[in-house]
């Protein structure tokens, strides 16, 4: 049997390969160059999933058949995707995140399989046959169990993580659009399919029937361009911003209750309503909660209690309802028709936002509006 390295599955499974190391080489030389903490980790996880490529890329071109010393080679780094997904999310979001010696206990798993893998890798092929016969679908099976419910827990973090991101975005700035990171809610529903069915396929090979090789390879060819698109996607979205947050509980915001009185209340929203009217600052494109308490003369705490227990409404869209009243003023003042110039001179800064606040606040698109607005 020769080396077949030119058959379709291999070369198929070899491009995605090749593009995620120069995709990895590129997201570490530009973490490099910026110090940005996420490129590195995106880059790891690229390549850990280029390296778990390598088994059916290898496989299906023979060499497994010609070099069977290759057996239990850990090309696969189990246990360690779920917590590359995590890292990422967490630097992504928090530019400042520093790792500790406690972030490092999860990658305890990975070490022991690590081990466990080196140690069947190191010993005769004679003793990797008995071993295989007698004890291999066992251990395989508490890998496949194991691993599924420890990467499964990590994403389930990211996912709320993520989402307690978003809230605390939409809490303290006004302009969310290159700060929200739409390309991280997609990267991480992307990598929770090819958990699942990764766990499909494992628990059909575990306890159903054993799977071919052949059968095997069309998950695989799933994690190939799920690995193709996670190179380019997060090489071309996921650029770092300065940005520092934490998902850990607020301590005062369990005592918001007792912050402001219904009287303190009631002056500071009458207050901030005087500020938005005379100076205008919904104006600023990126303007933030913070900005907004140096205008006001309250601490963030104070005023984001206020805006949210007094206008009822998160700063995010507390300031665009603002923006939004002052397009339909400009659109009753002037015969200007060019809607998306009267949006930046109103404080928004893209056309996604204008679009997405002004159907949330009017209910019909910003041309059906202005449409509309025409025949009456």
């Amino acid at each position: 049997m020769e080396y077949d390295f030119l058959n379709f599955r291999s070369i198929l499974v070899f491009i995605c390969i090749l593009q995620g190391g120069v995709f990895a080489a590129l997201l570490i030389a530009r973490g490099l160059r910026q110090r940005s903490k996420a490129d590195i980790w995106l880059a790891v996880l690229i390549l850990v999933l280029c390296s778990s490529l390598i088994t059916p890329f290898i496989g299906f071109a023979n060499v497994y058949d010609k070099n069977q010393w290759l057996t239990y080679f850990p090309f696969s780094i189990a246990y360690s995707y779920g917590v590359l997904v995590w890292y990422y999310t967490i630097n992504l979001t928090d530019s400042r995140h520093r790792f500790t010696r406690r972030d490092l206990a999860l990658f305890i798993p990975t070490a022991v399989y690590l081990a466990y893998r080196f140690f069947l890798f190191s010993h005769s092929l004679e003793w990797k046959d008995w071993f295989g016969k007698n004890y291999g679908d066992i251990f395989e099976a508490v890998i496949f169990v194991t691993e599924a419910l420890w990467g499964l827990a990590l994403l389930i973090l990211s996912i709320r993580h993520y989402r307690k991101y978003r809230v605390w975005l939409n809490e303290n700035f006004s302009d969310t659009e290159k700060i929200k990171f739409d390309w991280l809610r997609n990267f991480l529903y992307v990598f929770m399919s090819v958990l699942l069915l990764g766990a499909f396929f494992d628990f059909t090979n575990s306890f159903l029937f054993r799977l071919s090789y052949i059968q095997y390879f069309y998950f695989e060819i799933v994690l190939a361009l799920a690995t193709y698109y996670l190179a380019v996607a997060g090489y071309l979205r996921s650029k770092t911003i300065e940005l520092t947050f934490s998902d850990k509980p607020d301590e005062t915001a369990q005592s918001r209750r007792s912050l402001l009185s219904d009287k303190e209340l009631e002056r500071l929203k009458e207050k901030l309503k005087i500020v938005m009217s005379q100076e205008r600052p919904y104006l600023e494109p990126a303007i933030t909660l913070t900005d907004l308490t140096r205008a006001v003369g309250v601490n963030t705490t104070i005023l984001s209690y206020a805006i949210n227990k007094g206008f009822d409404k998160n700063f995010n869209d507390f300031i665009n309802e603002y923006r939004i009243n002052e397009v339909k003023s400009k659109l009753r003042d002037t015969d200007d028709d060019t809607l998306l110039g009267i949006a930046f001179d109103c404080g928004f800064n893209s056309k996604a936002t204008f679009n997405r606040a002004f159907k949330k606040f009017m209910g019909v698109s910003p041309k059906e509006y202005q449409e509309k607005f025409a025949e009456d």
